[in-house]
């Protein structure tokens, strides 16, 4: 239908040399009302097309704001499930955002930083004491790098978008738990790059001026670490990370008096005893060398030793975390995991026992053997790490009732275990049994 002009409509008595309809001399009075109703219904349209923006909107706030009290709760899985569901195509901003900000600062364990486990926790649980944790765990895959480019492109003036890049490329390098073909400094130089970014057009947030402080501490660019991180604590004075580094930033600089108070408040806020006796002990430092005393030293209160034990032991942990994961999804990449498991000490009793685990929980004995098997050639020639993948082998072989495969495994295990396993160990009997099991029948 094409729209009509202004001299297709005839006045009344206006003819084309037909008779005019009966009705037409009624016109003049009719008229008015026919307008009346046209304008009414073109001004509840008009209401209903600028409503319509608005609603959407509110529908927005509202799940946001339900995610937010989820969040509170401690239903970090409900919240993400909630979000999902409001925008399963993940084509806004706001809510594809806040997706992150769950699955970034509330997983209990992730491959590769795109398969994420989700839980809702019970009001004294920990984010921090269950990660990395057997459990089972509300799977969900959000490919934030690809997602939020994608978006990026399309709206090339949303600096939300730069905003939720930076914080998941510093995300990476901290966890130290995806972006494997990225190195720590490139992880770094694009989270800095896309905060910037962001900062410059007001996107902002206290966790990316945090970010950025510690990018610049990690450079030694401590003037510059004082700025980011004074911008942090004005929009969140209570956060304990930015006093302690912010501290450490002026005590490097010579400033103690300025670095005290935020020692002090540091040791105030954090909640965690480890961290405020770091904090405590910064304190006392400083107020030492306010009296004439040493400059304190920036290692904090615990030995190296046992800070960098404490960071093996949580390596391992994310590990595995990751291995269950992808055992569990039969993803492409449990070999590669696994065999990153394998090589933090291929010596562990732990780690051949959580391998074992993991995948006979999920029915993949098979896959271990294969895994195994490839690591013979390459594996430390020595007795302890030789011995036990020829016993894990054999003992997977029984399982899955392979005797004669599993008996040159347990003649190996004993002949290598018994260079450096005293005699007495409980593996000794299951080889034992083992051999007279499998041995071939003459």
């Amino acid at each position: 239908m094409r729209l009509r002009r202004l001299r297709d409509f005839r006045r009344s008595g206006e003819t084309d040399g037909q008779s005019a309809p009966a009705l037409l001399p009624y016109w003049p009075l009719v008229a008015p009302a026919l307008l009346l109703l046209m304008r009414l219904i073109l001004s509840l349209l008009a209401a209903a097309l600028l409503a319509a923006p608005a609603a959407r909107a509110q529908t927005e706030a509202a799940v946001l704001q339900q995610a937010e009290q989820l969040i509170k709760q401690k239903k970090y899985e409900s919240a993400y499930r909630a979000l999902d569901k409001f925008d399963p195509r993940n084509g806004r901003t706001a809510v594809l955002l806040k997706k992150e900000d769950i699955v970034l600062n509330y997983y209990l364990m992730s491959v590769n930083h795109q398969l994420f486990g989700l839980q809702d926790l019970k009001p004294n649980q920990d984010v921090k004491q269950l990660r990395g944790r057997p459990g089972t765990y509300g799977m969900v895959q959000l490919p934030l790098q690809e997602l939020l480019d994608s978006l990026k492109r399309l709206r090339p003036t949303d600096y939300g978008l730069d905003l939720g890049l930076g914080h998941y490329y510093y995300a990476l390098q901290q966890c130290g738990c995806g972006g494997q073909e990225l190195g720590e400094e490139e992880l770094l130089r694009r989270a800095e790059q896309y905060f910037t970014a962001a900062h410059a057009h007001q996107r902002e947030d206290y966790e990316s001026h945090f970010a950025l402080g510690f990018i610049r501490l990690y450079r030694k660019e401590m003037a510059l670490a004082v700025e980011a991180l004074e911008r942090s604590l004005q929009l969140n004075p209570n956060y304990p990370n930015a006093h302690y580094n912010l501290a450490y930033a002026y005590t490097a600089l010579g400033r103690p008096a300025d670095a005290l108070p935020h020692a002090r408040r540091a040791a105030a806020l954090y909640q965690e005893p480890d961290y405020r006796a770091d904090a405590v002990g910064m304190v006392a430092s400083l107020e030492k060398q306010l009296k004439g005393g040493a400059a304190p030293g920036l290692l904090g209160t615990r030995s190296q030793e046992a800070a960098t034990k404490e960071q093996a032991q949580a390596d391992y942990q994310t590990l595995r975390a990751q291995v269950a994961a992808a055992v569990q999804a039969k993803a492409a990449d449990a070999p590669a995991l696994t065999k990153q498991l394998f090589g933090l000490d291929p010596a562990s009793d732990t780690m051949y026992g959580d391998l074992m685990d993991l995948y006979q929980q999920h029915g993949q004995a098979a896959a271990l053997v294969t895994f195994f098997e490839a690591q013979l050639p390459t594996a430390p020639p020595t007795p302890a790490v030789q011995g036990q993948l020829h016993f894990y082998l054999a003992c997977l072989n029984m399982e899955l009732q392979r005797p004669a495969a599993a008996y040159p495994h347990f003649r190996q295990a004993d002949v290598l275990l018994r260079k450096v396993t005293p005699a007495t160990n409980p593996a000794f009997d299951i080889i034992k049994r083992g051999l007279a099991a499998s041995r071939p029948k003459k």
